[in-house]
Parts: structure tokens; sequence; C-alpha cells
């Protein structure tokens, strides 16, 4: 991992693998972003990248910074990583905390496809893999989604559009974790890295687990559901949409694009093992072909 700490104003930016490695990431901004937590999701980006062969790493960038002071500090923050954008040695979407637009300077800079970092990305990739993990259709599945925002709104909207119906746990609105044990056949997570720990893993009832944001289950809670057969699709491949269009070929435009190759990533990564693990040594296999360092640390949360 390398860390840049910026001079203007009290942000950072952590990359994968080494400072010469072009890098892909977001910039989250609150009161404290965590340089440890950056960098996990950093990994992921890395593994996602190394699932579909695309020689870039992961980045991850951190504006501190709350109220008044987010305007000021996210224009310094653009100033300063303006001519790095450029170079094409890095490429920064909004992240938790960060206006849509607040980068739109690194955004234009970046000449990625408008389709790039967007929401409906995302979920596009998340829906292939909650099909995937299906049997290939959603029609009739009974689904629960943890966490909310966004991304949640507009998964929620592309499931019931696929013919599945949600499962509203009662409770969960003052007891969160509850939503572990609902009654269904996926359960889509990404609330926080970790949200899924070994305690809540007890009560998992459903069939498979897909992410839509990084890195959502502990290690703890990984081996536990392996062992209950669980399948735990990787969040660098269900989550990965947003990353795909203008790096992966194929990615550019449309929701089916990014469906097709994240299908694809999932089939090639079938493993006694289990799908995250298969696709974890797919990915390493490849970020050793071209990186000097070795990346040590899967995405999963500690």
């Amino acid at each position: 991992m390398a860390l840049t700490k910026l001079s203007s104003t009290d942000a950072f930016v952590i990359t994968d693998g080494g400072a010469d490695a072009p890098a892909t990431g977001v910039v989250r901004t609150a009161k404290k972003i965590l340089q440890s937590s950056a960098a996990d999701l950093a990994r992921s980006v890395s593994y996602s990248f190394a699932a579909f062969e695309v020689q870039r790493v992961g980045a991850s960038a951190g504006i501190n910074a709350l109220d008044e002071a987010v305007g000021p500090a996210t224009e310094a923050f653009v100033s300063e990583l303006l001519g790095r954008v450029e170079s094409g040695a890095l490429q920064l979407d909004p992240g938790k905390g960060t206006a849509p637009g607040a980068l739109a300077p690194l955004t234009s800079a970046a000449g990625r496809p408008s389709f790039a970092g967007s929401t409906h990305a995302t979920v596009a990739s998340v829906i292939a893999a909650g099909t995937w993990a299906n049997g290939g259709t959603l029609e009739g599945a009974r689904v629960a989604i943890e966490g909310a925002g966004p991304v949640v709104e507009q998964l929620s909207t592309d499931l019931g559009a696929a013919g599945a119906s949600i499962i509203a746990v009662p409770g969960v609105d003052k007891k969160p974790w509850m939503i572990w044990g609902a009654e269904a056949d996926i359960v889509f997570a990404g609330s926080k890295p970790g949200a899924l720990t070994h305690q809540g893993a007890e009560f998992v009832q459903a069939k498979a687990i897909v992410p839509w944001g990084p890195i959502p289950f502990t290690t703890k809670a990984f081996a536990q559901l392996q062992r209950s057969g669980v399948v735990m699709v990787p969040d660098f491949l269900s989550a990965s949409g947003a990353l795909l269009p203008g790096n992966v070929q194929g990615a550019a435009e449309t929701p089916s694009d990014i469906a097709a190759l994240v299908t694809a990533a999932l089939d090639a990564s079938a493993h006694d093992d289990g799908v995250l693990l298969g696709a974890c040594y797919r990915a390493e296999a490849f970020l050793a072909s071209w990186l000097d360092e070795r990346l040590f640390g899967r995405p999963l949360a500690a």
C-alpha cells in the first residue's frame, strides 16, 4: 500500500500495489476517515480488476471534513489531485459522504463513460450476481436487503422488476442484525465492511449472501458460512459494476454489458472451495503475473 497525504487539506489517498500502478477507487468524506478501512476498500478493488484481467489496482481516498468545511476541503482535494488524474494514474469516484457532483473535474479528466461510477452500474453487477447465485433467475426468489441508501433503493426497484419478492423482517429497524435471520433465498448485504460477523452468521437461513457493497463479511463469518454451505459471492465481483465502464472492454454502455461480464467471471470462478475462494485464486494468479509487489491479505473484513 502507498499512502499520499495531501498538503492542501486534511485528506489522503491510498493506492494498493505500490505508488506506480494505475489505480481506481472512491473518495469518502466524513469527520475522520480511517486509513485502515480505506486500505481494505482498495484491496477489494484490486481483486475486482484482477478478476477481469485488467492491470489496475485499487485506490481509496478520504477527506476529513464536516459541514461548511466540506466544500473548501473538496475543492482543495480536487485541485491537488487533478494532475495525477489527467495523467491516467488515478481514477476517483464519489463514495460515502461525497456529493455526486463534487468530483466533477476529476471525473471529466479521467475520460471514462458517464455510466462509470454510477449507482445503476453497481446495481447491474449486483443483480447479475444475485441471478447467478439463484440458479439463473430471480423470478419468484425471496430476497432480503441489508442496509439503506441510493444503491439499496435502486436494487429494490430492479429486484422487483426481475420478479423477486423482497422480504420484510419485523423489528429490523430497531435491531438491524435481525436481517441475517430472514427467511429468504438470498440476502443482499453491504452497508459497511464487516457488517456480517460470526455472531450474525449463526442466524443466516438464506442459501446465498450477495454483496452490494465492499467486504460485508468478516473472516470468521466467511469460515462459519462456508461450513454451513452458504454461497458467499465475492464482493469484488458482485459490487464491481461501477468500476468496469472505461476500464474493461465491453462494459462501457449498458447494464446488460456489465451483467454479461460479471456472470462470466462467476462461472469461471466455480471451485470446490466455493466461488469466493475460487475468484480469489483467479485474481491472485493475475496479480502475480504483472505486479512486482505481492499483495498480502484477501478482501475480507477483520
